[in-house]
């Protein structure tokens, strides 16, 4: 799960699975249909299957030979509370809510193996799914491992000007770059609102660095961090407070409406969002089927056609 491709094909098989379950008499054969697994409980697997959650029960009334205790959507986490990043009170809270609304959440366990339609976890549990959701992180570009720089875990390890440690005039930053955090001693965490000011103190290196001026460090702190659990609920944690339930759900939407370009984008969003509040989600499937890009010339269409014998064109 890692761009809106991803999940669009989600959403897609989603849909494919109830509709060839609703038609299916065997329950060993439907029982993967309508099991779905995701794989780690950081922002991106929380929000993950809560969406999918939501999605499932509020779609399985549509077909007649489904019910909702038939559903087991199951989220597998390597620590004790899912949403570490924001702390245990927040990651407990969210946890209680997924597990309300009947996502099962596996702490302490891991994704051992995937066998045809079965994964295996640490703690031996065996789950018959066709989809398996990783959002266990993600890797460097392949790219890096090319280069003859210092790496920490693949990354390109830079000073606190964003310059690569031992290349004088090579600069780097956001995900392919281990920039260390001046105000936590760790290394910058690869979000957004840190690439988006790396790059600004990056340019601002550069003409230091040509013009013979003294560069800037890199020195930011995380403004605010925040997810949706599903069901108009989120948690949320900005400038050190925690907020939680329908606040913070709030909250998440008003800052990423604030975010999007232009106002024409940002008016059509919220009309969106707000027709979501007053009507059921949209069961139909996208697909992303493409014609031909190049069309045949008539006289070749004409010489493809097979030919009618006169019998059968006077017979039909």
């Amino acid at each position: 799960m890692k761009s809106l491709g991803d999940a669009i094909h989600l959403r897609n098989q989603l849909i494919k699975n109830l509709e060839e379950a609703d038609f299916e008499c065997c329950p060993q054969v439907r029982e993967p249909l309508l099991n779905i697994v995701v794989a780690c409980g950081g922002f991106a697997g929380v929000e993950t299957i809560a969406g999918v959650n939501d999605f499932l029960r509020e779609a399985v009334r549509f077909y007649p030979h489904l019910r909702e205790e038939m559903l087991r959507a199951v989220l597998v986490h390597p620590g004790a509370l899912i949403l570490p990043e924001l702390g245990a009170s927040l990651g407990a809270y969210a946890q209680k809510k997924l597990a309300e609304r009947k996502v099962e959440i596996k702490p302490n366990t891991k994704v051992k193996a995937l066998t045809g339609d079965t994964v295996e976890l640490t703690d031996g549990t065996m789950i018959r799914t066709n989809t398996l959701v990783w959002t266990a992180g993600t890797s460097p570009h392949p790219l890096l491992a090319a280069l003859p720089c210092a790496k920490e875990r693949g990354r390109l390890q830079t000073d606190e000007f964003l310059e690569v440690e031992g290349w004088p005039g090579v600069w780097s930053l956001g995900d392919c770059a281990s920039v260390p955090d001046l105000t936590t001693g760790k290394t910058c965490p690869p979000t957004a609102q840190h690439a988006l000011r790396q790059g600004k103190i990056v340019a601002q290196n550069i003409a230091a660095s040509i013009r013979g001026r003294e560069k800037k460090p890199f020195v930011f702190k995380t403004i605010g961090q925040l997810a949706t659990i599903g069901r108009r609920t989120g948690v949320a944690q900005i400038f050190g407070y925690n907020f939680s339930g329908f606040i913070a759900w709030w909250l998440w939407r008003t800052i990423y409406l604030s975010k999007l370009p232009r106002f024409e984008k940002k008016l059509r969003v919220a009309l969106d969002w707000s027709l979501d509040l007053l009507f059921t989600k949209d069961l139909v499937q996208f697909t992303t089927a493409r014609a031909a890009t190049i069309s045949h010339n008539e006289n070749d269409a004409r010489q493809l056609t097979p030919a009618v014998p006169a019998s059968n064109a006077q017979a039909a």
